[in-house]
């Protein structure tokens, strides 16, 4: 089972430094799926004050309006590039 232990603001506007349970960190662009989601609630991250308010609860990313994503899903999207083992 994969989980978020710990998550902060990176460099990009729509990015999220994320450290997973493996120990690995990833550098996650959530822009092309916030763009591409037509919902609103999805949408609404668009605002970077909004985006910029995540935080790590229930083992992921979530917001306070209620979207969260898959740990998973943040892991795969995230910059393989990056990825670092500690």
């Amino acid at each position: 089972m994969m989980w978020i232990t710990n998550a902060e603001k990176a460099k990009g506007t729509y990015e999220i430094l994320i450290k997973f349970n493996d120990g690995k960190n990833a550098i996650v662009d959530l822009k092309n799926t916030i763009e591409n989601d037509h919902r609103p609630i999805i949408r609404s991250l668009l605002d970077v004050n909004t985006f910029n308010s995540f935080i790590v609860a229930n083992d992921t990313v979530c917001w306070k309006n209620g979207v969260d994503f898959a740990p998973e899903y943040l892991y795969e999207i995230g910059n393989s590039d990056f990825f670092v083992k500690k």
